[in-house]
């Protein structure tokens, strides 16, 4: 093939170009062969590509340019002419905006989402196979907006809610790796708009959901972490008599009342108040608890001495850092082995005990090896009770909190934790009376308003029929509560008979003279187990 022409040509179009065509050197080296290129075009096609380059730089310069005044002129009024509010994750009202937000038409459409498995939310069909079996559904998948920034408008305002994960210092300086928050802005110098938003959010919430409480459990560090949100416990579920049920109402309403607070200041009293639940094991102390958190709309934070991690130094900080309402709950403060500095052994002491036990028989030494042992458990808490009382009551100690302890030997704890201005209220939770053992068994077969629109399916997949007339269901819990002792059982025991036949109230009073039998004689023999040998 004769390539003279091409070479020919090549020659002549680089003879035409103007050594003084700036322009065109510099797009030379950044794109080889351009002159040869804008040559061909001119030539051949009588197009002038240089006219459309520099048209094209032009626009190019133009649109950056007022894109970084844009940005200029944004971060200006963002600085002096807007409001904003910041939201942290672990707080309530995160969850609540976004939620909210969700649901919400934006300026931009949300193209982009996160999808969550919701297992709080299950879907209401229920599928059974042919042999009658239920089938679990998936839970429901909700959908949320990822990190970024969110435009809209809400009342004729508009709101940018931008959404990040901020590094840096909390408020006691210590470096946080990474926290998520939502930072909500509206042009203005008030955050007036900002927090009538949140306002309607939060009505928005109620109107969308059950009431929720959050559980807060301590973790290493003197951290508080939210272990769970969980609808709110109803009262009614609670096995107590009414008039404890109610004093125990009417004493957190009138302490939380911000008119008490300032009562209080007036008379330079710290403002506390402590409760002390004490009973047999499953009769209902941490369920009450978590009850009183949903009337009351409060978090609760629950806090085991038992934790042989938990330092001092992190008790200390833990209380430190709980809201101003909150409810804190102390389980079992009687397993935890507290006791007092004094009654610690000094090394000498030691010694001095094993010289006298080394003189013992061995009879005596074997005797006295199971209260070692015992009292060796009992000392496994690293918080001693003087720690524990600078925290409730000390002169640091945080006000404006409900605490709660809860105890299955109320006798084996220290006056000094019990006396009045620590432990303010005293609630005895007793074995099942009769009255509770029928409002139990009524409480189990009743049909909630939930139920109601499934009412036929439960009726039709169950292996008998729930009992829905009041006067049949009464007479069945009347003739069942007579069969068992009082003063016996435990309401967590009768709840977990009564669960195994939920949806057989007949079945439940036919089989209860048997099951009260094998309890009676386990609890005779000290079995654990129903029915062992």
């Amino acid at each position: 093939m004769d390539f003279s022409r091409l070479q020919y040509l090549h020659h002549e179009l680089n003879s035409t170009a103007k050594a003084s065509d700036f322009p065109s050197t510099i797009l030379e080296i950044v794109i080889p062969g351009y002159s040869t290129i804008s040559q061909l075009a001119l030539r051949f096609l009588g197009l002038d590509i240089g006219i459309l380059v520099t048209g094209w730089v032009f626009v190019y310069g133009c649109r950056t340019a007022w894109q970084h005044i844009y940005a200029l002129v944004h971060a200006y009024l963002q600085e002096h002419y807007t409001s904003s509010i910041e939201i942290d994750k672990d707080d309530n009202l995160f969850n609540d905006v976004r939620d909210w937000l969700a649901e919400q038409k934006t300026i931009k459409p949300m193209n982009k989402l996160k999808a969550i498995t919701d297992y709080s939310k299950k879907n209401e069909d229920d599928v059974f196979d042919e042999r009658g079996y239920y089938k679990h559904k998936l839970p429901v998948t909700r959908y949320e907006p990822i990190h970024g920034t969110e435009e809209l408008y809400h009342n004729g305002r508009y709101f940018k809610i931008i959404r990040s994960i901020k590094k840096g210092e909390d408020g006691s300086g210590r470096f946080i790796p990474g926290r998520e928050v939502l930072d909500v802005y509206c042009y203005g110098q008030s955050t007036q708009p900002i927090k009538d938003l949140m306002v309607h959010v939060k009505h928005w919430k109620t109107t969308q959901a059950k009431p929720m409480t959050s559980v807060y459990r301590a973790a290493s560090g003197g951290h508080w972490n939210r272990q769970s949100t969980r609808p709110s416990r109803p009262l009614s579920t609670v096995s107590l008599n009414q008039k404890d049920k109610s004093g125990v109402l009417d004493d957190i309403n009138e302490y939380l009342h911000p008119a008490t607070a300032r009562w209080y200041a007036a008379r330079g009293i710290p403002h506390r108040r402590g409760y002390l639940f004490y009973g047999p094991p499953g009769t209902g102390k941490t369920s009450f608890s978590f009850a009183l958190a949903g009337v009351f709309g409060l978090r609760i934070y629950c806090l085991s001495l038992n934790d042989k991690e938990l330092t001092e130094s992190d008790l200390s900080q833990l209380f430190n850092y709980l809201p101003d309402r909150c409810i804190v709950l102390l389980e079992d403060v009687d397993s935890a082995g507290l006791k007092r500095a004094e009654e610690e052994s000094t090394p000498a002491e030691s010694a001095e005990k094993k010289d006298d036990s080394s003189t013992a028989s061995n009879e005596e030494a074997e005797e006295e090896k199971p209260k070692k042992r015992s009292k060796a458990k009992k000392s496994t808490c690293s918080i001693s009770l003087s720690a524990l009382l600078n925290v409730i009551d000390g002169a640091a100690a945080h006000e404006g909190h409900v605490l709660i302890m809860t105890t299955n030997t109320p006798e084996s704890l220290d006056a000094a934790l019990i006396r009045p201005g620590r432990v303010d209220v005293q609630v005895g939770f007793l074995l099942a009376t009769r009255e509770q053992i029928r409002e139990t068994f009524i409480r189990m077969y009743s049909i909630t308003p939930e139920e109601q629109a499934f009412k036929g399916r439960l009726a039709k997949k169950s292996r008998q029929p729930s009992i829905t007339d009041p006067e049949t269901l009464e007479d069945l819990a009347k003739r069942f509560a007579d069969q068992l002792p009082e003063d016996t059982l435990s309401p967590a025991e009768l709840q977990g008979y009564l669960l195994k036949r939920k949806n057989e109230p007949q079945k439940a009073l036919d089989d209860v003279a048997k099951w009260r039998d094998e309890v009676m004689e386990a609890k005779k023999n000290g079995k654990k187990l129903v029915g062992a040998q």
